[in-house]
């Protein structure tokens, strides 16, 4: 999958995906109005082959061109653990975009327009959507980077809180358990880390900072996949837009922003000293300013507090980089390092 693969503007290839009765079908489901397909473009095929992302030209009854985006997912009898991961994603994800989250979320430019789904209960998924404002983020840094928090703060203050997180999982079919590295849904990477050294250490700390994050006091709806290539920044240059929420699901507040400090921004060697904790009291700002903390159920988080969690994420997301593969800003494995110990006494 190329690295902008959500670069809905200006696709590279132009491949017909679908038959055109069938993607105008679609596109009626979606928009009344479609009348024909003008032309299809690809751009981008599915994790282990379970389907496309396709955009739709397609002209309406008063002659005017529209777009749709159209993601078509087969994932029909998912063998390995892997795969069954994956297809309870684009379940998920489903769910999401017929969702009234979905719909509030998109009236304040945080996600795209969900404007149709199809799941026939038998792995053929269809997730009919409007396209990003701009494409997809390339370098995140300066005011990108803080766009981007910004909008993730208002994405989890929208869920904040055991309540509404709790809600979204039982009546919106949102994952039990947002992000994809958790410990419960990588029992292979957790075997393949080394017994010895800070790996051997992690790994035996592994579930008790798993409950940890489980059980701690902040709480709300991650995305679960913050990278670059699933925001585009919004007509408000303030903020972004996400795509890609197949891993929507109640986490702590945390993992998503060590996931993004670690593998969507592009970062200075002064990050740790300086940025990540105005970035951190950034995030807690617009939580404020979304209604967080306005009922005393609900505290807004101080920043000690979610520096705390965001160290016990940075070590959940090291432990599943040791047993997968190691990517992302360069600080991660030192960072673990110097906090680990402590952790470990605390737990």
């Amino acid at each position: 999958m190329s690295t902008n693969y959500y670069d809905i503007l200006s696709p590279t290839k132009i491949i017909p995906h679908m038959k055109t009765a069938a993607a105008l079908a679609l596109a009626q489901s979606a928009d009344p109005n479609v009348v024909s397909i003008i032309s299809q473009s690809q751009v981008a095929t599915l994790w282990a082959g379970m389907g496309s992302i396709v955009r739709l030209k397609c002209e309406d009854t008063f002659g005017n061109s529209t777009f749709i985006i159209a993601k078509n997912i087969k994932c029909s009898n998912p063998r390995s653990f892997g795969d069954k991961r994956k297809a309870a994603s684009y379940r998920v994800e489903a769910s999401f975009y017929g969702s009234q989250y979905c719909k509030d979320l998109s009236e304040r430019h945080i996600c795209c327009k969900g404007l149709y789904t199809e799941d026939d209960g038998n792995g053929s998924i269809a997730i009919l959507m409007t396209p990003l404002p701009n494409a997809t983020i390339r370098y995140m840094d300066g005011d990108t980077a803080q766009a981007a928090v910004r909008s993730v703060a208002r994405l989890h203050a929208y869920f904040w809180g055991d309540t509404k997180a709790d809600a979204a999982v039982a009546e919106g079919g949102l994952a039990e358990q947002g992000t994809y590295w958790y410990l419960d849904t990588r029992p292979d990477e957790y075997d393949y880390m080394s017994d010895r050294g800070l790996s051997g250490e992690l790994k035996r700390a592994a579930s008790d900072i798993d409950e940890a994050l489980k059980n701690h006091e902040y709480q709300t709806v991650c995305h679960g996949d913050l990278k670059g290539c699933n925001m585009a920044m919004s007509r408000d240059p303030r903020y972004v837009m996400f795509v890609d929420f197949q891993y929507l699901g109640k986490a702590c507040p945390a993992k998503d922003l060590a996931y993004l400090f670690v593998c969507g921004m592009d970062v200075d060697l002064d990050f740790e000293e300086r940025r990540e904790r105005e970035m951190l009291q950034l995030y807690i700002d617009e939580l404020a300013a979304c209604g967080v903390g306005a009922d005393r159920k609900t505290p807004l988080p101080t920043l000690e507090g979610l520096k705390e969690a965001l160290d016990l994420s940075y070590c959940d997301l090291y432990r599943w980089m040791l047993g997968w593969g190691v990517w992302g800003n360069g600080f991660l494995e030192g960072r673990v390092e110097r906090c680990l110990g402590g952790i470990v006494e605390k737990l």
